[in-house]
């Protein structure tokens, strides 16, 4: 949530949950992954929502049967 909330596309967040990583700002900013999960699900000016796509709804569903 960091990410989306950044609205200057600061933040990167590593994709690993469990282990560290190890990343260097520079090779970040010349990948573009400032702000690429922000990107990637529609959040900011001149954005497309992905929420239509979100089918997560399914998957509760399913688990409160």
């Amino acid at each position: 949530m960091c990410e989306l909330y950044c609205p200057t596309n600061a933040l990167y967040v590593a994709p690993q949950v469990e282990a560290l990583s190890t990343v260097q700002e520079k090779e970040l900013e010349e990948a573009g992954l400032f702000g690429s999960y922000r990107n990637s699900v529609g959040w900011g000016n001149k954005q497309t929502s992905a929420a239509s796509r979100d089918e997560t709804h399914k998957v509760l569903k399913q688990i409160k049967k």
